[in-house]
Formats: C-alpha cells, structure tokens, sequence
C-alpha cells in the first residue's frame, strides 16, 4: 500500500508536536508545522516576512493566509517527493483550498482535548530556546537535562486572553473544516 501524507489536527496543547515528531520518526514522514515554520522565521530578522509575522503573533492573531500559502508551497517544493505529517498547516476553508491544489494524497488524524485541559498544558508548558525541544506541563525542573538551557515559557502561550483567542478561532474555523474532510470523504480517525 501506498503511503499517504497525514493531516494532524487538534486544539492547541492536544500534543500535535509530539506526536507528529513520534510519527516522523518511527515511519519517516518529514514534518511541516507551520508554528515551527513562523518560529524560525522569527530567528531570521531579515525574513521578508519577519515584520508582519512577528506584529501578528504577538497580538494573538493569525498569521495572514498568503503568507502561509507561500510558506507551505515552499516547504513541498523543497520535498517534492517526501512523505509529509502536517502538523497545524491548514487552519481553514480557505487553507485547504490551497493545500488540496498541492495534494489530496493524505488522511486526516484528529486529536479531542477539552478547553480546560488545553488551558492547563499550554499555561504548564516550556521550551529549550536554543533547541526548540518543548517541555510539558509534567515536566518538573527549570533546565533541559540535555542542554543544560533554561526552559522559557513560549511567546504565544504568556497571555491567557490569547490563549482563549486560540481556543475561540479553533472553534469558528477548524472544527467546521474537519467536518468538511468527513462530509467529502477523507478517511478520518479521531483520537482522545
């Protein structure tokens, strides 16, 4: 059987990252996450997107739709022959308009994780600044036991009123597109 890429969805904090890191490493799927992507582009001051990105981000708000697209395209175009879990890339109709013209070779995995769970792992999380690795809310100590780094609270997750913006945007825009994966026939799994 053909492998297929996989679509990975789920409310902020549901674990996406790793488990689409588990899934890259155990099968060889190559992961496309768009937050990593935004991150990295704001390690690169000179980014053409750096500016809007970061204001964007910073406020809570969503990136703008062109700028993904051309992200992703870019990631595909870099792997064209890749199999690739997509972890948060597409985060609305008009998203997966776009990724569909790329491909519609892939399944579509959904993570359920109730608000105040989420609200409980983000407020609990951190990551190592210099190597990315995120830390969950289960982890006790201040420093990545293989770095040596001190864990920091990511930008995105510092404000809870954001945080709520995260949750209220899942609500208005992804759950009415995994609906649209089921409704168009998409094999589907859901996982709790």
């Amino acid at each position: 059987m053909r492998k297929k890429h996989i679509m990975l969805m789920g409310i902020q904090g549901s674990g996406k990252g790793t488990q689409a890191a588990l899934i890259a490493r155990h099968f060889g799927y190559v992961s496309l996450e768009t937050g990593a992507i935004l991150r990295s582009v704001l390690e690169k001051p000179q980014h053409k997107h750096y500016q809007i990105i970061s204001e964007t981000m910073l406020q809570g708000k969503m990136v703008p739709d062109e700028i993904i697209f051309e992200l992703i395209q870019e990631f595909f175009d870099v792997l064209p022959d890749s199999h690739i879990l997509i972890d948060g890339a597409v985060r609305n109709m008009a998203q997966r308009k776009f990724f569909d013209a790329i491909t519609t070779d892939y399944i579509v995995i959904h993570i359920e994780l109730s608000e105040a769970e989420a609200l409980l792992r983000l407020q609990g999380r951190r990551i190592d600044p210099e190597t990315k690795e995120i830390f969950g809310a289960d982890f006790h100590g201040d420093v990545n036991p293989a770095t040596g780094n001190t864990l920091v609270t990511r930008v995105d997750d510092q404000d809870v009123a954001k945080i709520h913006q995260r949750f209220a945007w899942y609500e208005s825009d992804i759950i009415p597109l995994l609906d649209s994966w089921k409704r168009d026939g998409f094999e589907f799994y859901t996982l709790n």
